[in-house]
């Protein structure tokens, strides 16, 4: 139960440091990614890949299982 806590504790640090505005302004820029703008690849993609990391947390799983 500690692990899965700090897990999601680390997993909260890192939405907050990836969804704070230093880090967002990077992304901010007139490029363009399949035809989406950057920004909103960058937080549909971070998104995604957030929620699949808390999925995997909260179920006990973890990425290097074989």
């Amino acid at each position: 139960m500690k692990r899965r806590h700090d897990r999601l504790v680390a997993l909260l640090l890192l939405g907050v440091l990836a969804l704070n505005d230093p880090i967002l302004s990077l992304f901010d820029r007139d490029a363009v990614v399949a035809g989406i703008p950057l920004l909103y690849f960058y937080l549909f993609g971070f998104w995604f890949f957030f929620v699949v990391l808390i999925g995997l947390a909260v179920t006990g799983k973890s990425l290097d299982q074989s």
